[in-house]
Parts: C-alpha cells; structure tokens; sequence
C-alpha cells in the first residue's frame, strides 16, 4: 500500500492548534478538508506532533493513505490550490505503511524566539519582552535540562500520555543584538512543555527564581510547582529527524 507523506510549513496566529477540534480552524481540519476535495472521501491523516494553538511549524511531517489512486496527480499544487497561504506544502513522498509520521520519528527540535526590541514584520512570530534578561542564568537553566527527565512540572496537566518522561538531546540558549533565542531537541514532547520550560526560564532570567529552584521544580514532578508558561507565537517547530531520511520526490504522485 502506498502511504503519502508531507512536508508541511503553516504560520499558527490564526488556528487554534494542529489537533482537529469541533466548531474552531485547526491545521489538520485545513488539510483534511482540502484532500476530501480532491480525493471525494474523507481523509485521515497523521502528524508527527500537535502544535498548540498560535504555534507554527517550519517543518511538520504528515503522512496518509489515499482512498483510491488518482492518475496524474500533482499532490502539492493542488492541495496549494486549496489551502490558504498560511499552509503550505512543501514537499511530497511515497513509503509504505511502515513508514509512521508520529511513531517513526526519533528527534524533534523546537525553536523560541524572544525579541528585545519592538517588532512589526516578526509579532506574530516572537515574543516581545523588554527587561533585561541574565542570560547566563538562563543558559544555566537550559544545560539541567539535557539527558532523560520526568517534565510534569513543565507541561500541561492536559497531556494524556502514558508517562511524562522525555530525553533532551540539546538545550541551549543563543544570543544576539535583539534576540534570545532557544533551542530544544528531544525524542518527544508532551503538550505545552516548550512553553512552560522557556516561560518558566525567563522567569529565572527576571530575578524571581534562581537556577536552583528551577532544578527543584524540575525535580518536584509537580505542575502545581509554580511554571510560567510562554506565548505560543514565538515558538516553531523546526525539524523532524527520522532513522532514514525521507525521500522527497518532484514527481507528480
């Protein structure tokens, strides 16, 4: 069976999240609705994680099963056609149904950005925050975080997962003229962890609470344990790694 793939960019200002929810616009809705279109049946697809609302995704990984076979089929111009332009597909694939968006992925990666400086083209893109920041303190904060933890003080308590541990390959903080911008890659992330964490280090970055007391919250295992959660517009997720790379094709499916 031929199993599609998608690489998908959207800009999340206007969705309230990926997950399909009834009676708001969701990114998986969009995509749904427009493959319904072209396929004339329902279609299911799968990603390789839910954005939260006001998120975006510069490289989200979807994939589905056709309902039948269409001949001459141009996948990403038409669904182009259909979607408005804050979805885009940008490549397409074939695979066989081993191939899974969610289950085969071995490594995500998550971009924030804060901008200290006002903004017009990026607000809807970065935080805007103008206190001064310790970004050694920050960056502190950033390095306990590698290795494998238990995050339910970091996410939220809406997460239904089995367990709420995570490995975090890297976790670092990187500084320029107008910009504190962080870096997460782990094996999975549970629902608004990202956020939580930077919001929650920025916090430490402001004075109010020392890289100590972030390792103890850490530790605590408690969502009650006082995190601070970011806004979602200056978050991006940025990458998807699978065991082999996916092989993206220019030819008509």
């Amino acid at each position: 069976m031929k199993r599609y793939i998608l690489h998908v960019e959207y800009d999340g200002t206007r969705y309230a999240g990926y997950q399909l929810q009834p009676d708001v616009i969701t990114i998986q809705g969009e995509l749904e609705t427009a493959l319904e279109a072209i396929y004339h049946a329902p279609v299911r697809i799968h990603a390789s994680g839910r954005t939260d609302t006001g998120v975006h995704a510069h490289y989200q990984i979807i994939h589905f099963d056709p309902p039948c076979e269409l001949k001459n089929l141009n996948l990403k111009a038409a669904l182009n056609t259909l979607l408005t332009g804050d979805i885009r597909v940008i490549n397409t694939a074939i695979q066989d149904e081993t191939f899974h968006a969610r289950y085969s992925a071995r490594e995500r990666r998550y971009r924030y950005i804060v901008s200290t400086r006002e903004t017009a083209l990026d607000r809807f893109r970065v935080w805007r925050f103008f206190h001064s920041l310790d970004f050694l303190a920050m960056q502190e904060c950033a390095s306990i975080l590698l290795g494998e933890h238990d995050f339910t003080s970091f996410c939220s308590a809406q997460a239904e997962v089995n367990h709420k541990r995570c490995t975090i390959l890297r976790s670092a903080w990187e500084q320029d003229e107008t910009r504190l911008i962080y870096y997460i890659n782990g094996n999975r992330f549970l629902h608004s962890m990202v956020r939580s964490l930077v919001g929650t280090m920025v916090e430490v970055g402001k004075g109010r609470i020392t890289p100590d007391e972030f390792a103890s919250m850490l530790e605590l295992r408690d969502r009650s344990a006082g995190a601070v959660t970011a806004p979602p517009q200056g978050l991006s997720l940025i990458y998807v790694r699978y065991e082999h790379p996916i092989p993206w094709t220019k030819e008509i499916l």
